[in-house]
């Protein structure tokens, strides 16, 4: 693993305290029995014994010292080197630090991220059970929405709109450059040329070229003096620039009927438009690249946020609202999903996807977390690793040394007795 700061932890916490009170009790009780042998050692050599109680004390006391002493280095070589000599072999949980982290996290991995045990925990809480029973109290069901619709303002609030505006945009914009435009173009003319809007459109078009060229009969007349020869009377050019604009209106006019020829034509060549935008025709690719370019505008980007901000808008007033219609859509979808979970095949299915899908993370979960514990212990400061680790398995250590003193005394004393017995 690449190599980290010294985590600094945070101060002890009230157990850490505790821990190291009861520690240091646990540790003057050690001393104290290894004080104890001292001093039954001192005992023994001060003339105040018998020969026979003296040598017997001194053996206890001996064997006592020894006993305890050597279980005192054990468990302070655990953490520390013993006096601070540098002896061989000590200090050993600061020195194997990383090892006993990739140890802990193999031991968790091992021993509670099998895929087979995790499954069958998953089986036995039967969650799609759990739910639908939740589910199906009024109360409870009720709680559950409120507690929805109180995550709804976080999702909506004005600080992430510029956000998912942004993400919306993006979004859109590549799934239309993955969508080929004709179709969706020809698809929209045929909704169009189907609906009753059409004779309309075609209607106001008409009658709005019809009053342009109307306005323009000065200029149209103007245009055919210009180009007139110089010997043909201004009054004829006149009667010719009035008759153009007289047919260009009558012409007009009859697009607005559809039963007129040239109103069939129009409404034949809209009719097979969407055909030949399919086909990709030159008119096609024109249409489809200026919808193209009209995406790539900023009135797109800006179209999308109006939508986006009128949506927040519209549901922070709704959620203001008791009797708010996206309450009772949350309710309903709440509603539905309880009494689907009232069938054992539905509740089956659901476990079984959720099962599907916690076998198919357990593999990234197990790795991360195997990285995480690992890292996180190898990353801590040698020394606070080391205390911890000592606040949590010192007082049962202390336990060797009260009892490796006690042993040793008993011992001590046994031997000396047969060796009294057997020396006879």
């Amino acid at each position: 693993m690449p190599k980290t700061l010294p985590m600094v932890l945070p101060a002890p916490t009230d157990d850490s305290a505790a821990l190291g009170g009861e520690l240091r009790r646990y540790k003057r009780l050690a001393t104290g029995c290894l004080g104890l042998a001292a001093a039954g050692w001192g005992v023994s050599h001060a003339g105040l014994l018998p020969p026979g109680g003296a040598g017997l004390l001194r053996a206890v006391a001996e064997a006592g010292l020894v006993g305890g002493l050597a279980d005192w280095f054990a468990v302070t070589a655990l953490f520390r080197r013993p006096l601070g000599l540098p002896i061989p072999h000590t200090a050993l949980v600061p020195r194997n630090r990383d090892r006993i982290a990739a140890g802990i996290a193999t031991y968790i991995d091992k021993e509670f991220l099998e895929p087979a045990m995790l499954v069958e925990q998953l089986r036995r809480m039967d969650l799609a059970g759990r739910i639908g029973r939740l589910l199906a109290d009024d109360t409870s069901r009720a709680r559950v929405v409120d507690v929805l619709l109180g995550l709804l303002p976080a999702l909506v609030r004005p600080e992430k709109e510029a956000a998912l505006r942004s993400a919306l945009t993006r979004a859109l914009r590549r799934g239309l450059e993955r969508v080929d435009l004709r179709f969706a173009l020809a698809r929209v003319l045929r909704a169009l040329l189907a609906s009753e809007a059409l004779e309309l459109l075609i209607q106001e078009m008409a009658e709005r070229a019809m009053g342009l060229v109307q306005a323009r009969r000065g200029w149209l007349q103007d245009k055919v003096s210009e180009r007139s020869r110089w010997w043909i009377p201004s009054a004829v050019d006149r009667r010719v620039a009035g008759n153009m604009a007289d047919a260009i209106i009558a012409h007009l006019w009859d697009l607005r009927d559809p039963d007129s020829d040239v109103g069939r034509d129009l409404r034949d060549w809209l009719r097979d438009l969407p055909d030949e935008i399919e086909r990709g025709s030159p008119l096609g690719q024109k249409l489809t690249g200026v919808v193209r370019s009209a995406l790539d505008e900023s009135a797109f980007s800006q179209l999308v946020g109006q939508a986006v901000s009128t949506l927040r808008q519209m549901a922070e007033e709704d959620l203001a609202r008791p009797d708010g219609r996206i309450r009772d859509v949350v309710a309903g979808a709440v509603r539905s999903l309880a009494e689907q979970l009232d069938d054992p095949d539905v509740r089956g299915r659901i476990n079984a996807g959720i099962e599907d899908a916690f076998l198919g993370a357990i593999p990234r979960w197990r790795a991360s977390i195997h990285r995480f514990v690992s890292g996180t212990l190898k990353a801590q400061d040698l020394d606070q690793f080391t205390r911890r680790l000592e606040l949590r398995v010192g007082r049962d250590l202390q336990f060797i040394r009260i009892n490796g003193t006690i042993l040793g005394a008993l011992i001590g004393g046994l031997l000396h007795s047969l060796n009294q017995v057997l020396g006879r």
